[in-house]
């Protein structure tokens, strides 16, 4: 709707004369205005205006100055010589900031056509003023993504290149200059022929048909730097497509590798004269650079890769690539210290699947270039089994001799002891018998201490025979014994108790999760630590057993955590894994369970420890030699 001024008649003479033009002005989202110069009054605005603005078309009638008070203070004096150029004649083009009648800030954009007499004196104005808000705020994020995009360009640590479709370039960021030894300015428009020598031009010539073809590659290419030197880049090359899919050139991320193909050309050379070495040892070797891909190994490395781990070594493969997550750990822990300067030796086992266990001796080593610097490392394996079979054996041996000497004076000290008294028992009571002709009643309470007394042999002797066949039983078939099936059956078999008592298991096996043994010995060692802390419960807490598995500086760690009664170890630790040893009389039990502990993780080449509390709790720690994996040597 148009604004009637006190020009009312006038207008509506506007009005009649074009209805239909008026209608569609108001419809419009751009403000329309007209001003009679001469009088400096508006003739007519449309509706938009209270939109644009927040005013009505009576408010600019009112005051003739309210457009110019309604522009941002900041941007005032863009507006304040339009009347100037008007005046000549010109029509104004501009755009500012105004704030809404609500507060708000807006962009508007302003096209003013002057209207002059016959004698050039301006008369009238006519206008449109459009919202160009939204226009502005993506013209202002698009400004920051280029800034931004360019910041990350500027600051790449790979060169930038681009070529336009005649091979001529168009950018490179200061990255890419520097790599060559120019400026940005001097490589802009030169051909990418220019920056290689004839023999090199061959070669990028190809590449660049292939790129025109919409290839992508990634190559290994000989520049020449502005003062005449090799330098040797690594690129990764992209074709650039316009919307069509035409091509309109190319882009590479550069990457600077002269010193790295410097020694790779050095090391050919060493790699020849050690080839022969290499090839006629009795020991596996694997070189390998500081970026851990695989320079050269000679053949005994390549069959030991293929019988442990079905992989075939690759020159410039990542080593990291034969190993399981978990033994990689290690070996960057190790690379750390040989790095250092330490040279690391270990041995490791490897049972096959007949069960045969073959001995690594394994060794890395620091090699350094001729300046002293770390270049890269060796991996040595050496098979040692026939060596250390011997060895285990003399060991197994020595320790069987030990063992039997101990089981011999274990055995006299129950006999001597435990024996003694239920024998000499059974003999006093025998003589009375003889000497004393007792009533039927004495004879029978006679008769009835006897056979007690024979019961408690019958118990001992029982006793020793299970710790002779656990001794026997080390020869038994070993297998993958997994940890949780253990516990599940432990907890089957005890399951009354564990209700009774409210006892909870947390148990974590995630490092390690089996190990290759006696099953029996292993439920067994399992049971009577899970039992012991069942029974030697506090009665003011809950139960909780804890038990986890990991590697411990190449051994398997297995600990049995618990929050019971705890061991006066001052007191008692001498004796705790002692045959017939009680040291709390409120429960039952005979002193068994700690020693057939003890003597089974003895009997698989384990050794175990305690740590103890009064009140506190207990914790028992066992380390078994775990059945490893060599890693691909």
């Amino acid at each position: 709707m148009l604004f009637r001024s006190s020009e009312e008649n006038n207008i509506n003479k506007v009005e009649d004369a074009h209805p239909e033009l008026i209608a569609f002005f108001n419809a419009m989202d751009e403000v329309f205005f007209s001003v009679d110069m001469t009088n400096s009054t508006l003739i007519q605005i449309s509706d938009a205006c209270e939109n644009l603005y927040g005013y009505k078309p009576i408010d600019f009638l009112i005051n003739n100055k309210l457009w110019f008070e309604l522009i941002h203070p900041d941007d005032k004096h863009l507006a304040s010589n339009e009347d100037e150029i008007l005046r000549r004649g010109e029509p104004v083009n501009n755009a500012y900031r105004i704030i809404h009648k609500n507060g708000s800030v807006r962009w508007v954009e302003k096209k003013i056509i002057p209207g002059l007499n016959e004698s050039g004196t301006l008369v009238r104005v006519d206008g449109i003023t459009r919202d160009i808000t939204l226009r502005k705020q993506n013209e202002e994020a698009q400004l920051e993504t280029d800034a931004r995009y360019r910041q990350i360009v500027e600051n790449a640590q790979e060169g930038i290149w681009t070529i336009d479709v005649n091979n001529k370039t168009n950018f490179v960021n200061q990255k890419m200059a520097d790599l060559l030894g120019y400026t940005p300015a001097e490589m802009i428009g030169k051909e990418l022929f220019d920056f290689v020598d004839a023999e090199e031009k061959e070669f990028l010539i190809a590449c660049m048909e292939r790129r025109r073809k919409g290839a992508q590659e990634n190559l290994n290419i000989r520049y020449k730097r502005k003062n005449g030197d090799d330098f040797w880049a690594n690129i990764s090359a992209n074709p650039i497509l316009d919307d069509e899919g035409q091509y309109k050139g190319a882009l590479a991320m550069v990457i600077d590798i002269t010193q790295r193909m410097a020694s790779e050309e050095a090391l050919k050379i060493s790699e020849a004269n050690l080839r022969t070495i290499f090839e006629n040892t009795d020991t596996a070797y694997i070189l390998f650079d500081l970026e851990l891909k695989i320079v050269s190994f000679n053949a005994l490395a390549q069959k030991y890769s293929e019988s442990h781990n079905n992989q075939t070594l690759e020159v410039n493969k990542a080593i990291q690539d034969y190993f399981t997550p978990e033994r990689w750990l290690f070996i960057t822990e190790t690379l750390k210290k040989v790095a250092a300067g330490e040279m690391i030796n270990y041995e490791l086992s490897y049972t096959k699947s007949d069960g045969f266990v073959q001995w690594h001796n394994v060794r890395w080593l620091n090699v350094k270039n001729n300046e002293g610097k770390n270049w890269g490392f060796i991996l040595a394996n050496k098979d040692i089994t026939e060596a250390k079979s011997a060895a285990l054996e003399r060991e197994r041996i020595t320790a069987d001799l030990i063992q039997h000497n101990n089981d011999l004076e274990q055995f006299t000290y129950i006999i001597s002891h435990n024996l003694r008294a239920p024998v000499a028992n059974i003999m006093g009571l025998a003589d009375m018998l003889k000497e004393h002709d007792f009533d039927q009643e004495v004879r029978s309470e006679i008769v009835e201490r006897v056979s007690r007394s024979i019961s408690n042999i019958d118990v001992i002797i029982q006793d020793l025979n299970s710790i002779l066949q656990a001794r026997g039983a080390v020869n038994e078939k070993k297998e993958t014994i997994y940890f949780d099936d253990v516990i599940n059956s432990i907890k089957t078999s005890i399951y009354n108790t564990l209700v009774t008592k409210n006892v909870q298991f947390k148990c974590s096996f995630t490092e390690i999760e089996s190990i290759f043994s006696i099953r029996s010995y292993i439920y067994s060692i399992f049971y009577n630590l899970s039992l012991n802390s069942v029974k030697y419960y506090r009665t003011d807490v809950p139960p909780v057993i804890t038990i986890r598995s990991k590697l411990v500086d190449g051994e398997m760690e297995i600990c049995f955590t618990d929050n019971g009664k705890g061991i006066d170890l001052e007191k008692n630790g001498e004796h705790l894994f002692g045959l017939y040893k009680r040291f709390d009389t409120t429960t039952e039990g005979k002193g068994m369970g700690l020693f057939m502990v003890k003597t089974q993780v003895e009997a698989l080449g384990g050794s175990i420890k305690v740590k103890s509390k009064l009140n506190e709790g207990t914790e028992f720690t066992i380390r078994f030699k775990p059945r490893l994996v060599l890693p691909g040597v």
